[in-house]
């Protein structure tokens, strides 16, 4: 009987891929006593190989092609993997790592290129192969992440304790059930892959085993050649290199079952190799029916498999997050006596899965995952989000309401997900070229400024994401787990703003950018000088004109008097969101000046009337295409222009060939408003962010943008270089320092 104390160890130390600490001495030893840890040992590369070529002459086949099918009904999973470490290990070609001076096989750190070792490459190291021998002792339900049955490290070690086990015999259960997998792979259609593979099985409910479970069945059957892709093919006959396995769909599947398609089907010929030698016909493709399975009639029926399960792994997250990352990102650790329920939910092709972790009957904790997965099965982005809460529910069935008016409703993703968490959120998405992470709170409205987008934007899988935190721990600034604090434990707050304050953001852990505020439009709309068709008037939210300061800076206390010769950006419509609830803090108030004021200058080509009028909405614009023109398309009625508190339309047949061919190669508007306040452009040229965001809107007022400026000047009649006052006084409107006048008078 297995030690359970020892087992415990396993679970507590080994469960996941980062060792958060070692076990006690007594620990350590009570575990090796009962044999279930395993002694560290020293050990080379080539000693490795060299040992597990000497295993794979001792152990018989059939020993273990017994013991694999022995393990299907009696879950004993000391026994299952050693099938395909011997057969993994009869096929290991001989690459000696010899020392300088003679040749010797390629590997790129951290990992030998043929057989997958990472250690002992250069001399000999340590090796702690309870990191593998947990895989032995614990259900995969549990298991952190799903263990690699190509390297030479499992390998080593499975077969060292299979050899110690006694011989076992397989019983009419165990055939019966790897035939209903094998009826289940004639169902395949013939792109079907591995996860709907695993879907079927657990559909037919003839084997009791987690998703996780059959995923290392499956695995282990391809790496013996019985579930092979055409091209790549198991290690029966034939080795692949390490570094040939590639990662297959989304870092997730075994090699080869990454590359298995339905249309492959069942190598029998494999399955004789494997099993023959005792099994008769026992396993064969007129034996592959799924059993029957009798259940008591006192027993409920199951609830369905979601269309989503299959692409999720119990205990295994996108990201496996530690306590000391979670502590560094504002979050909650997670306690070891937390209970956890698992719902999932599809949406068109987004997956998902909504884990709920309990504290008595509170929620706690939750961790949201979203995939988007296509026709084919394939994940092409993944969505991590983790937050901390306090939701009380009576007996884990209703959520209680937050106030004597509400009423309970039922414990679902989407209700727990609808209100603002009670503490830290962390949001990660991961697709290639485009990951972000976002950590703050959104009670208070604070984040933490992570900063180093381009870093992030790498990262695609756990070990990236682990990575980038041991990077990110390693540069905090000092003062860092201040600003942690403040996401943490700042009060809600409301933010009186006025024209004139000028307000600071982080742009990341030690930098920092400034900006102003010269106007908020629900005021302007207010105003008579304002147009009736000005785009003030079809703004959405509370929108705010604000000015960036040109250039990051790692001084947090700028004065007025120090950004008066600091160049100011074009203005930007910004909801007042950051500034109202704190976000950016104000940190000064200056006397505005007319060098302060700016308004975009617009320009756009707009069509018939109608009562939804907008001079930016879709179906004001005329859509052009000198390419491929279409029926439907209308020519301009006239170019609208607006610059400040002036605009006017041109009719189309008086505009210039230039102004019409500036009007289709830009986009010489901006109508809508930006939902957050951004530093990331502050310092930046025009050239560096086209580089990264081709299709990025730049206003006619950059300085990169000043020969087409002046030539809508020229067009309308006025000098290069142009300001907005000039402007004012040919086509209506007010200069800026009568703008600055107004704000006095009516902000009293």
């Amino acid at each position: 009987m297995t030690d359970k104390k020892a087992l415990g160890v396993l679970k507590k130390y080994y469960l996941t891929n980062i060792m958060k600490e070692q076990p006690t001495e007594s620990e350590w030893a009570n575990g090796i006593k009962s044999g279930v840890l395993a002694e560290k040992s020293c050990i080379t590369h080539d000693e490795m190989t060299a040992e597990i070529k000497a295993l794979a002459e001792r152990i018989s086949l059939e020993k273990a092609a017994k013991g694999f099918l022995y393990s299907l009904s009696s879950g004993d999973m000391r026994y299952r993997s050693a099938v395909s470490s011997l057969v993994w290990a009869r096929a290991l070609p001989a690459h000696e790592l010899v020392s300088d001076g003679a040749e010797r096989t390629e590997w790129r750190r951290p990992v030998c290129v043929v057989c997958g070792c990472s250690h002992g490459l250069e001399s000999a190291e340590e090796v702690d192969w309870n990191k593998y021998n947990v895989f032995r002792y614990l259900p995969p339900k549990q298991y952190g992440s799903e263990p690699d049955y190509s390297c030479a490290e499992y390998v080593l070690n499975d077969l060292r304790e299979f050899e110690k086990l006694p011989p076992v015999e397989p019983c009419e259960e165990d055939y019966s059930i790897l035939n209903g997998i094998f009826a289940c792979v004639a169902e395949m259609k013939p792109h079907n892959m591995d996860t709907a593979l695993l879907a079927e099985i657990r559909k037919r409910k003839f084997f009791e085993a987690t998703g996780n479970a059959i995923h290392c069945i499956l695995g282990i059957l391809s790496v013996c050649g019985i579930l092979e892709g055409a091209e790549n093919k198991g290690f029966l006959h034939s080795f692949a290199n390490f570094d040939e396995h590639g990662m297959g769909r989304d870092g997730l599947s075994f090699y080869p079952l990454n590359f298995w398609r339905g249309r492959e089907g069942v190598n029998y010929q494999a399955v004789k190799e494997v099993f023959g030698s005792f099994c008769g016909d026992k396993l064969s493709p007129e034996k592959a029916v799924v059993p029957e399975k009798t259940e008591e009639a006192s027993v409920p029926p199951k609830k369905a498999v979601s269309k989503a399960e299959q692409y999720f792994r119990e205990g295994e997250y996108a990201v496996m997050l530690t306590n000391e990352e979670r502590k560094y990102l504002a979050l909650d650790p997670m306690n070891d006596d937390l209970e956890s329920e698992t719902m999932f939910s599809v949406t068109h092709i987004l997956k998902k899965r909504t884990t709920l972790f309990y504290q008595g009957d509170t929620i706690v904790k939750v961790i949201y995952e979203e995939y988007a997965v296509n026709d084919e099965g394939r994940v092409l982005s993944r969505n991590y989000t983790e937050f901390d809460t306090r939701l009380e529910t009576e007996e884990r069935k209703m959520l209680r309401p937050k106030t004597g008016r509400g009423r309970a409703k039922p414990v679902t993703p989407s209700n727990v997900m609808a209100g603002e968490p009670y503490g830290g959120t962390l949001d990660i998405y991961l697709k290639k070229g485009e990951s972000g992470i976002w950590a703050g709170n959104y009670r208070n409205n604070q984040k933490i400024a992570i900063g180093e987008t381009e870093r992030i934007k790498k990262i695609l899988t756990d070990e990236d994401f682990h990575e980038f935190m041991r990077y990110y721990i390693s540069t905090c600034p000092d003062d860092y787990f201040e600003q942690v604090d403040e996401v943490r434990n700042t009060g809600h707050q409301t933010v009186k703003f006025r024209e004139g304050d000028i307000f600071r953001c982080r742009a990341d852990r030690e930098h920092y950018a400034y900006g102003l505020i010269i106007g908020s439009t629900r005021k302007l709309e207010k105003w008579q000088e304002l147009p009736e068709t000005h785009s003030f008037r079809s703004l959405m939210t509370m929108p705010i004109v604000v000015r960036m300061y040109d250039f990051i800076t790692d001084n947090a206390d700028m004065t007025p008097e120090e950004l008066a010769d600091r160049p100011l950006r074009a203005p930007d419509i910004c909801s007042d969101n950051d500034i109202l609830w704190g976000t950016h803090k104000i940190v000064a108030h200056k006397e505005l000046v007319p060098e302060d004021i700016q308004f975009e200058l617009q320009l756009a080509r707009v069509g018939k009337r109608n009562e939804h009028f907008n001079m930016f909405t879709a179906e004001t614009f005329v859509k052009m295409s000198p390419k491929k023109p279409k029926p439907e398309m209308k020519a301009p009625r006239a170019l609208y222009v607006e610059w400040g508190f002036a605009s006017f339309e041109v009719p189309w047949d008086e505009v210039p060939d230039n102004i019409r061919k500036l009007l289709e190669e830009d986009r010489c508007f901006n109508g809508g408003v930006s939902l957050g306040i951004t530093s990331y452009f502050c310092g930046r040229t025009m050239a560096e962010l086209l580089a990264k965001y081709p299709k990025l809107y730049f206003s006619l007022l950059t300085p990169e943008k000043r020969d087409k400026f002046n030539m809508v000047m020229e067009f309308l009649g006025l000098p290069a270089d142009s300001t907005l006052d000039d402007f004012a006084k040919k086509y209506g409107g007010i200069t800026r320092a009568e703008y600055i006048e107004l704000l006095k008078k009516r902000s009293k």
